[in-house]
């Protein structure tokens, strides 16, 4: 029986010590994540976590104009990481694109801003 308390203790740890909160952020410009990945990614806006884009979805986010670092995690894939430039009243968009970390694969990229 103390076996099992022990399985039971380590386990809601580790499922505990994998959440990350969620972080507000907002602004004056916009960020629009495309996740053509084939799984969903973890959002990072100058290191703050932002939340998650499933596969296949997009997400947009209200943010600060000026230069900011965008990082995009998934276990399976990849790490996308550049920082780019937020001016006001626009969209920048970010399409991400990936296959398998295994195959040596890189996500991909294109940038553009939407007016």
């Amino acid at each position: 029986m103390n076996y099992l308390k022990t399985i039971l203790l380590l386990f809601m740890i580790l499922s505990f010590a994998g959440c990350e909160e969620i972080e507000t952020i907002s602004g004056d410009s916009n960020l629009k994540i495309v996740n053509d990945c084939d799984y969903s990614v973890k959002i990072y806006f100058d290191d703050a976590y932002i939340g998650r884009v499933s596969s296949e979805e997009d997400e947009t986010w209200a943010c600060p104009s000026g230069s900011h670092t965008i990082k995009a995690t998934c276990t399976y894939s990849e790490d996308y990481e550049a920082t780019h430039n937020f001016i006001s009243g626009n969209v920048t968009v970010i399409q991400l694109e990936t296959v398998n970390k295994y195959q040596s694969i890189l996500i991909i990229q294109s940038n553009k801003t939407e007016h």
